[in-house]
């Protein structure tokens, strides 16, 4: 980056003092001038006196109580039809243009807001030309230029005489700056779409980061005014604007992008400072007058270089610590805050930054959203991997909590959390299942054939969307079906385990059965209340001989708060 810094800055060197001389009897060809006088003065008369004009092209001054005047020698150059005179867009109070002919005729035009026209590839503006009196082909010996509150000197030392520009058609220029600024459309889409997904803030800052860059590209190079008829004053004020949103969302953006204890807590607290700090000079810059207005560019520049040091110092203490992410924030601001550097140092007078690097700029800005924004997608793919294995791990370890570890099934934990959503989705028949003298098989066969046993029951029980089964402890176990023949599903599952058990354990030397309770048609009500009844119903069919099912259905419904038991139907039904 120091690299890039020191050629740019051999490139916006200062030119040459050689194209004219101070203090001298008469003005050399070609020569561009500058003074300070009352705004009174006549721009034809100072014109006349050499000596007190500044012709080394390296001051160009502003005074809040004077005008400045900038002369551009005429001599030898070949005038074209319709020639204008085009400077760098600024703002100012007053402006007047005074030709001045090889006679010593002038004459002088007020140029007003209407006169200004602004150029669709360039920060540039230009104005129509007064024309001398009497012969249309009069040779012009210089045009003066006398402005009144200019708030940067670029006003002035670009000021120039050029053949009108031909805007009709769709220039390269302009197709390229259009291509940029829709480049800069994905990115702000994609932003939107990671915040969707993510809720992550760095998402909306740096979609506001590529807005400011888009509106910066656009009024800068002036494609805007393809589209819109905008005023001097207000292509300033979204100037300034967005490179006032360009330092707060960059600044917001890097804070919330990095991986957690990446930054100091000075360094946070430094960057979310740098909102009222580009805030209060941004305000500065456009309402500073009188006294201040010499100073207002050059401080309004120097405002940014705290920033751009920060950018620096917080993005090498990221580096430091092993950041991913900050190496696409470097990368991407490198070009750019070199670009900053470079201007920052001409308005300080070190250098005389040509109009030329503001096309650098504009790509400058471009790399930055196309750079930064891979940082961003690449952070969001780890952010949503991060996320991704910790919603695995809480739902396996939900599963774990709520599952019974030896055959799969819900256990009693995670069906009653589940209760009263299946009750109000039409679940409505509960039965309990017991195995008959299980407590045998462990004695005689072992634990392990047991568990075999158990495991060959969750697969008779066929848990589907319309019938759910759960283990409650031991041998005990427990459907809730829904759906008009749910009773009939039920015994069939219960006549399926002795066949399944059969099959999973040949060994075994008698049928395996099971006894169970059910109740049909039952209205909401709580688990512990219709859990109570079938487990009744159980120990019914048990004491009735086992290997049967005792079932009962309710005649009329409740709420799910209401009385916990309604009165069943007398009618007992016995399945087996």
């Amino acid at each position: 980056m120091a690299a890039a810094i020191f050629a740019l800055l051999a490139v916006a060197a200062p030119a040459d003092a050689s194209a004219g001389v101070s203090g001298g009897t008469t003005f050399a060809p070609g020569s561009v001038c500058t003074t300070l006088a009352p705004e009174s003065a006549s721009g034809a008369a100072l014109a006349r006196d050499p000596a007190r004009w500044d012709c080394r092209r390296s001051a160009w001054p502003i005074d809040g109580s004077q005008a400045s005047f900038v002369r551009l020698d005429m001599a030898g150059s070949t005038p074209v039809p319709g020639e204008v005179l085009i400077t760098r867009l600024t703002r100012f109070a007053a402006m007047r243009l005074t030709v001045i002919g090889t006679d010593g005729s002038s004459v002088t035009r007020e140029i007003r807001p209407e006169d200004l026209s602004f150029s669709s590839t360039s920060w540039t503006m230009r104005m129509p030309l007064p024309r001398l009196s009497g012969a249309s082909h009069k040779p012009v010996a210089a045009y003066v230029l006398e402005v009144t509150g200019p708030r940067h000197k670029g006003l002035l030392s670009d000021a120039r005489i050029m053949p009108p520009p031909s805007e009709a058609a769709v220039s390269r220029d302009e197709l390229v700056l259009a291509a940029l600024c829709g480049l800069m459309f994905m990115p702000l889409a994609l932003n939107f779409a990671i915040y969707r997904v993510l809720r992550q803030p760095f998402a909306l800052w740096h979609a506001l980061g590529v807005f400011a860059m888009l509106l910066q590209t656009a009024v800068a190079s002036g494609i805007v005014n393809r589209f819109a008829s905008l005023s001097l004053n207000q292509l300033c004020l979204l100037s300034s604007l967005s490179w006032s949103l360009i330092i707060i969302g960059g600044a917001r953006f890097f804070d919330n992008l990095l991986e957690p204890g990446m930054l100091g807590k000075r360094q946070k607290m430094l960057l979310t400072a740098t909102i009222p700090w580009v805030l209060f000079w941004a305000v500065y810059y456009n309402v500073a007058s009188g006294v201040l207005l010499p100073s207002v560019a050059t401080v309004y520049y120097a405002s940014f270089l705290p920033f751009i040091f920060l950018l620096g110092w917080t993005m090498a203490t990221a580096a430091l610590r092993g950041s991913r992410t900050v190496w696409f924030q470097i990368v991407g601001w490198a070009p750019l805050m070199t670009m900053g550097v470079v201007r920052i140092t001409s308005m300080l007078g070190a250098t005389n930054t040509p109009m030329g690097l503001m096309g650098i700029q504009h790509f400058s800005i471009a790399f930055e959203v196309l750079v930064t924004t891979l940082g961003a997608a690449d952070r969001f793919m780890a952010i949503k991997d991060q996320r991704d294995r910790a919603i695995t791990q809480a739902r396996i370890l939900e599963s774990l909590a709520e599952r019974d570890p030896l055959t799969g099934l819900y256990n009693r934990r995670g069906f009653e959390e589940r209760y009263t959503r299946l009750v109000l989705d039409g679940f409505d028949t509960m039965a309990v299942l017991d195995l008959d003298h299980f407590k045998q098989i462990n004695d005689t066969r072992g634990h392990a054939t047991g568990d075999t046993v158990l495991r060959a029951v969750a697969v008779a029980l066929m848990p589907d969307e319309d019938t759910v089964a759960v283990r409650l402890g031991g041998e005990e176990f427990l459907l809730l079906l829904r759906g008009r023949n749910g009773a009939e599903r039920a015994e069939r599952r219960r006549q399926a385990i002795p066949t399944r058990i059969a099959a999973e354990v040949p060994m075994l030397d008698r049928p395996v059965t099971a006894s169970m309770g059910m109740v049909t048609a039952a209205p909401p009500m709580r688990f512990t209340d219709l859990y109570r009844t079938c487990d009744r119903l159980l120990y019914e069919a048990k004491a009735a001989g086992r290997n049967r099912t005792e079932s009962t259905t309710f005649a009329a419904p409740a709420s799910l708060a209401s009385d916990p038991e309604p009165a069943p139907d007398p009618t007992v039904v016995n399945l087996h």
